[in-house]
């Protein structure tokens, strides 16, 4: 009997050592991975801001380099500024991306006119509305300015923009409606186009999931949209049917503002974002 007992306690002391030794291996490998997610955050954050600085140079240039009365060389330009905004627009969402994996929430409020938004984000689109006869028709009912964060809206906008523009049909209208619903202001996007090819609505904002067509893609522009929503206070949804989709943007209604001017120029939106990541 003592040898049994004996046994059973040696016994019982292996396993102890071994559930201790692989207790260790799991906290090491939580650790490992959490030093790899803040690598990839930090990589992230410098891979962003240091694209962001040489493309808003180049944006500015573009425009000043374009050629007079040679349809050859105007084609070019086109080209080259239609790529750079390309470019711009990812390293925008790429510096979104970046600031909601590092965590980081700071929110600049400054009094806002939508409309001013919603036309600089289609000016930023003007080549694919262009290349798909999409027309952009606005319905503001707004009277007054709203405070929210400038940047973060016009990245929301963007992102809804292009995608109406992406999935909506040819030769037809891309329509904006702006409206006050009582303590809420609700932007509207709507498109003509089958809705998106998902079981359930979540993953039209999952990031890297399938595109809303069902096929694969980045998936990194809606997903933003949802964050910089939330961190605004408000959501964003969508409808089909009757062969269009709608997403609604629903952001808080504050208008008054006593610390910061109005804007919503191009100036104050292509900042530098030098200072908008910590690292």
């Amino acid at each position: 009997m003592e040898s049994k007992r004996m046994y059973h306690e040696d016994e019982c002391g292996e396993k102890c050592e071994e559930v201790a030794f692989l207790s260790r291996k799991i906290l090491d490998l939580n650790k490992q991975l959490i030093e790899s997610e803040k690598a990839k955050s930090r990589f992230l954050s410098l891979v962003a801001s240091e694209l962001n600085n040489p493309m808003t140079a180049l944006l500015g240039l573009i425009p000043r380099l374009a050629p007079q009365n040679d349809e050859r060389l105007e084609a070019i330009h086109s080209l080259v500024h239609e790529e750079a905004l390309i470019l711009d627009f990812r390293i925008q969402n790429l510096v979104a991306a970046a600031e909601i994996e590092s965590g980081e929430r700071n929110i600049t409020k400054a009094l806002v006119d939508p409309v001013e938004l919603v036309n600089e984000a289609a000016e930023a689109l003007k080549y694919p509305l262009k290349a798909k006869n999409i027309h952009l028709l606005i319905e503001n009912t707004l009277e007054k300015k709203i405070v929210t964060d400038p940047q973060k809206l016009y990245l929301i906008l963007k992102n809804i923009l292009a995608n109406g523009c992406c999935y909506g049909r040819s030769d037809e209208k891309l329509e904006v409606g702006i409206h006050e619903n009582g303590l809420t202001v609700c932007i509207t996007v709507k498109n003509r186009g089958e809705g998106p090819n998902v079981e359930y609505k979540p993953q039209v904002f999952t990031r890297f999931a399938h595109g809303p067509d069902g096929g694969h893609g980045l998936g990194i522009g809606l997903s933003i949209v949802r964050e910089l929503c939330e961190r605004l206070g408000g959501s964003i949804d969508y409808t089909s049917g009757d062969d269009t989709v709608t997403f609604t943007v629903t952001l808080p209604f504050e208008t008054l503002l006593s610390t910061s001017e109005a804007c919503g120029s191009n100036e104050f939106l292509f900042e530098s974002f030098d200072d908008a990541i910590e690292l």
